[in-house]
């Protein structure tokens, strides 16, 4: 099956146009002391990847390789600034992870099955950070867009009638970049200029909502 996509030049270069307004908002003094706030971030992830095939044709039934996931291990890598003390903009980078399905996969109507699968997301975010005010520790949700490249691959067997009775299988492939919704939360506890962080992300990819855990540090650089 042929690959779909988006053009990804466009979408890297409206990401970067939204991270440069939000960070532009967030200073609250052209002179201010710690003008930015800016940081670095890495982090390690727990992922449920998640993808379908929007094309119901052939095979029908929603598409020969439909409903997918898995949870694997991913990271971050995040930049970010924090103006206000309420507000902040962030750009993540993100690997959800990639390896094989192995559970068969039986099509509606039983027009087939599909067998090792394989399937690995990653891509970019940018949001606007909204810090609620608790004391001891930063409590915080964000909001923005996403943009996610999906590979997803596999074996399909037909069933029932065959061509020249031999139901041979037929490698399958899907390669989608998508752009949607992204939405996460978090609490940090900082230490001086470093910081310990845990937040739950929810991205949008092929119809689907791919998600993740994860844990890691923040360095403020300045």
């Amino acid at each position: 099956m042929a690959g779909i996509g988006t053009p990804g030049r466009g979408c890297a270069w409206h990401l970067a146009a939204l991270f440069a307004a939000l960070s532009v908002a967030a200073t609250p003094c052209a002179f201010a002391s710690n003008l930015f706030n800016a940081y670095v971030g890495a982090a390690y992830a727990r992922s449920s990847l998640r993808a379908k095939d929007s094309d119901p044709l052939p095979f029908g039934g929603g598409g020969p390789l439909s409903g997918f996931s898995r949870s694997d291990s991913g990271y971050q890598l995040s930049l970010g600034v924090r103006g206000f003390d309420l507000l902040g903009a962030e750009v993540d980078y993100f690997d959800l992870g990639s390896g094989g399905i192995s559970n068969a996969h039986t099509l509606a109507g039983s027009a087939g099955a599909v067998t090792g699968a394989s399937l690995g997301q990653k891509g970019e975010a940018a949001f606007a950070v909204l810090y609620l005010p608790v004391p001891v520790v930063d409590l915080y949700i964000k909001a923005g867009v996403d943009r996610i490249t999906s590979d997803l691959s596999a074996h399909f067997t037909p069933q029932g009638l065959c061509v020249l009775t031999a139901c041979i299988p037929e490698s399958l492939s899907l390669h989608a970049n998508t752009s949607g919704l992204a939405l996460g939360a978090g609490v940090q506890w900082k230490i001086g200029a470093w910081g310990i962080r845990a937040e739950y992300e929810r991205f949008t990819a092929l119809g689907e909502n791919p998600d993740m855990v994860d844990i890691g540090v923040t360095w403020t650089i300045l």
